[in-house]
């Protein structure tokens, strides 16, 4: 039996379109790939298939899969696929053969011991990790025009999950979140739906931010630097609580660039708020 590779985008969209072309080619999931990228080395005897997203068929998977799985079940794949495992379109195909085979869909991700599934699992758990981390981290700064602004660089694409979460939040503000390593703009109007954009272009003035902008984030500063205990001070355990990497945007963090509006971490500024202190008896 000859080997099937589905190459597609790497989005939502394009994964369950792949997901909906093997169905509708009644492909065997044992020998059926969904990749996202060209591999390095092509595998011999296997046939390699272009898949074009088609928002119609992935409407199509996505409605199967609610109504077989569940929202809850719905909501594993979507971070599933959301990670950044090269993997991840293979198994979550498998991993939904093996539910629709069963008379309880959902109870298949119960199968600890079925390796594809256990994989699935993984890739939810690291993508819900990082967006969990997200919510508390993401920093909103004022714009001269009202908009609500802030930047983030995950290693997931869990952008959608915090624009869901951030427009239930703040439903009546203009703001917009920017993943910088995708180029990709979460986009919410007061009182409107979010939707998700590309290649917006922005001016110099356009991210300049608020007269009072600034005189917030210094406040917000000084009270991290007040309310901290320097003697209980514990940066290792800050590092595993709050990584470097998620920094760059966290007003408690950076200090303003005059000249351009823009964050700017510096290695003399380390706030000691939430400096991962050692709140146990001596």
């Amino acid at each position: 039996m000859e080997e099937h590779i589905l190459i597609c985008e790497d989005t939502l969209e394009g994964i369950l379109t792949a997901v909906y072309t093997a169905y509708e080619k009644h492909y065997r999931p044992e020998q059926t790939a969904i990749v996202t990228s060209e591999e390095g080395n092509l595998r011999l005897f296997a046939v390699y298939d272009h898949i074009l997203t088609d928002p119609d068929k992935s409407e199509k998977v996505i409605r199967t899969l609610k109504r077989r799985f569940g929202e809850e079940g719905f909501y594993i794949f979507c971070l599933a696929l959301a990670s950044t495992g090269a993997d991840k379109g293979t198994v979550v195909y498998r991993t939904i053969a093996r539910g629709l085979g069963l008379r309880r869909p959902f109870s298949v991700f119960a199968r600890h011991a079925d390796p594809e599934v256990d994989r699935v699992q993984k890739l939810k758990y690291n993508a819900w990790h990082e967006m969990h981390q997200l919510l508390g981290f993401v920093r909103f700064r004022e714009l001269k025009n009202g908009v609500l602004f802030s930047g983030i660089h995950p290693k997931n694409n869990v952008l959608p999950f915090l624009a869901d979460h951030f427009s239930d939040r703040f439903p009546g503000e203009d703001f917009l979140i920017l993943d910088e390593g995708r180029d990709l703009f979460a986009v919410h109007e007061a009182g409107e739906q979010w939707f998700l954009a590309r290649n917006l272009l922005f001016e110099q003035e356009d991210v300049k931010e608020s007269g009072e902008e600034g005189l917030y984030q210094e406040l917000f500063r000084h009270f991290c630097h007040t309310i901290a205990v320097e003697a209980r001070g514990n940066m290792a355990l800050q590092k595993s609580m709050l990584p470097l990497r998620f920094r760059t945007y966290m007003t408690e963090f950076t200090k303003m660039s005059v000249e351009s509006g823009h964050p700017e971490q510096t290695e003399d500024f380390v706030p000691e708020c939430g400096n991962g202190t050692d709140n146990s008896s001596p």
